[in-house]
């Protein structure tokens, strides 16, 4: 099975200081894996570039060879940052710049989603450049009990909603998936979203996008609510226009 990598990427002492001092419990992080190499950021750590809450930006870095740009991920739905429940997670590159093909791993997490929630939408996305016989695959996760994921690049508790996997075909070749599903919450939740990724001597992986969304009223609603508005406005003006003409008097 091909692994991937993720986010960011640093000399060797820093990731191991970092994985060290990350990542805590209920908060929003990442961890990854790049041929045996592990990394670790949480939200607001050393690692994060960005100080908002739910924001976790890395630096572009160069790891093992493997040279990854634009790296962020969001949440929201939580404490931290209230909104609709959303895991996100994206990187403008990830660009392979060994001689040899490299795999990896990557989990984004965070906990305490809020609730109750029927329902769940995922997408994922991405093009590969001079990277024929690469591969990826991505994960998303939910998880009633609340545990918090993303302690390792392997770690996703919870239930697997769905999975998508796109072998590349030619040197340049796109991909693009999305899901959607009932799912019954009634208590704060976690969600994970994890991906592996294989990629030959000089590949790349552009604009590689992953989220899950809850709580979103699936098209067939929204077409039962907007007809529902439609009748009532229709009653109300037949209404109004009843009241509005005299009867007629002969």
């Amino acid at each position: 099975m091909n692994t991937v990598y993720r986010p960011f990427f640093a000399a060797g002492a820093m990731v191991a200081a970092v994985v060290a001092a990350s990542p805590a419990d209920a908060a929003l992080q990442l961890a990854f894996d790049i041929n045996g190499l592990p990394f670790a950021c949480v939200d607001n750590g050393a690692c994060d570039t960005n100080p908002a809450l739910g924001i976790l930006n890395i630096a572009n870095s160069v790891f093992a060879g493997v040279d990854v740009n634009g790296s962020i991920q969001v949440s929201t739905g939580t404490p931290a940052n209230p909104g609709l429940d959303i895991l996100s997670s994206s990187s403008l590159s990830i660009i392979n710049t060994n001689g040899v093909p490299v795999t990896g791993s990557a989990a984004i997490s965070d906990t305490d989603f809020s609730w109750p929630v029927t329902s769940w939408q995922t997408s994922g996305s991405g093009t590969f450049v001079k990277a024929a016989g690469a591969s990826t695959t991505f994960n998303w996760y939910i998880d009633p009990t609340n545990t918090q994921g993303a302690n390792t690049s392997t770690d996703t508790p919870g239930m697997l909603v769905t999975t998508f996997t796109h072998p590349a075909t030619s040197q340049a070749d796109s991909f693009s998936t999305d899901a959607i599903g009932s799912v019954t919450l009634t208590s704060p939740f976690s969600m994970t979203e994890q991906f592996t990724l294989s990629l030959p001597p000089g590949a790349e992986l552009l604009s590689r996008g992953q989220t899950i969304i809850l709580g979103v009223p699936e098209p067939s609603t929204w077409a039962m609510g907007l007809l529902g508005f439609a009748f009532l406005g229709f009653t109300a003006y037949r209404r109004r226009n009843n009241r509005a003409t005299p009867a007629f008097q002969g």
